[in-house]
């Protein structure tokens, strides 16, 4: 069955994706802002806020004839919302969890926030339909974490919009990327380091982070001068940035819960045919087993083993060409609308009738 879907964004303080398929067979998405899905302003204004979202999202979903609501983590309230409000309408509630479910666990920190937070996660996962989850150390976890029945979940990773993220052909003048903001977990201090050390390797190498100011880091004045900082940019030119570049950095800091995520950027760098240059944990992850196994670029665990295999791969041509190409090669499995269309076909292929 076709599917119509209500496409929430899930930007800054838009909430989180939301599809929701129809009973009609057209084909269109439907924007719309119900509340700050982080609780920027607290939990309490989230919490009095649920109400009028709610309704709101009740009056969509009866104009569409909806038959499944599919809600995203990482706020807790968004789903909340949509379970709510497949209830009253006796639909399909599908809970789609994004890496950032673990990584809240680290990034935002308030005891009353995240007592809430997990009561939250918990009713929606224990009452979903169906539980999607971006990789398979995820699917894992949640099951161990809400006791969830094995057959509810499902895998359905990130990919890129390939519409947008696709490889160029003109030159690529910018040996490393980093693309996204400096969040806490993404270990930007660890790849300053590693940084320093390809910089004395091969000195004319070009770095580029788009997305940040230079202002909070401590590292030495003489490694951040050698680096071009950006500010955040649209994401219509953050794709031709990325096809401008040889490596595109991804960084994890080394705590545990990161060892199942794999960030939606390391799909838009793939798109583009740019290697990956990782840093993360030692040790076993679903990032290292992505790249490795499908030789994607590189996985490192410390910055020195950064800097050397990054410098290895710049000064070879042929050995970039056949990574860049592996990457363009396994691009086609991660196409986001294929991959959405084919869950959200499965899910609504097995709605029974309500």
């Amino acid at each position: 069955m076709a599917a119509k879907a209500l496409h929430i964004s899930a930007v800054a303080i838009v909430p989180g994706d939301s599809l929701v398929p129809s009973r009609n067979g057209e084909s269109s998405t439907v924007s719309a802002k119900l509340y700050d899905s982080y609780a920027r302003r607290g939990v309490v204004y989230a919490i009095l806020g649920l109400p009028i979202s709610t309704l709101q999202l009740l009056r969509i979903l009866r104009k569409l004839e909806s038959r499944c609501v599919v809600a995203s983590t990482p706020s807790p309230f968004i789903p909340f919302q949509a379970l709510i409000a497949s209830r009253i309408l006796n639909v399909g509630y599908v809970l789609d969890v994004r890496d950032s479910w673990e990584m809240e666990t680290i990034t935002h920190r308030g005891l009353f926030r995240n007592i809430i937070k997990k009561w939250l996660e918990k009713l929606c996962a224990q009452s979903a339909d169906r539980v999607w989850t971006v990789t398979s150390t995820l699917m894992e976890r949640l099951r161990q974490t809400y006791t969830l029945d094995p057959d509810s979940l499902s895998l359905v990773p990130n990919g890129a919009d390939r519409t947008l993220f696709r490889p160029a052909q003109e030159s690529r003048p910018i040996d490393l990327l980093f693309l996204g903001s400096f969040a806490r977990y993404r270990n930007i201090d660890g790849v300053l380091e590693a940084l320093a050390v390809l910089i004395h390797l091969r000195p004319n190498s070009r770095v580029v982070f788009v997305g940040g100011e230079k202002t909070p880091f401590h590292n030495p004045d003489s490694v951040l001068s050698t680096i071009e900082f950006r500010p955040s940019v649209p994401r219509k030119m953050a794709a031709r940035i990325v096809a401008e570049a040889r490596l595109g950095i991804v960084s994890f800091s080394n705590e545990d819960v990161f060892r199942g995520a794999i960030g939606a950027k390391t799909y838009e760098y793939i798109a583009c045919g740019v290697p990956l240059a990782c840093l993360g944990p030692a040790g076993d992850s679903e990032l290292r087993h992505m790249v490795e196994s499908r030789k994607l670029g590189f996985y490192s665990s410390t910055p020195a083993e950064f800097a050397e295999k990054a410098a290895r791969i710049l000064s070879d041509d042929h050995l970039w060409t056949q990574l860049s190409g592996n990457c363009m090669n396994a691009s086609s499995e991660f196409d986001r609308a294929k991959v959405s269309q084919r869950a959200l076909k499965t899910v609504v292929g097995q709605l029974s009738p309500r």
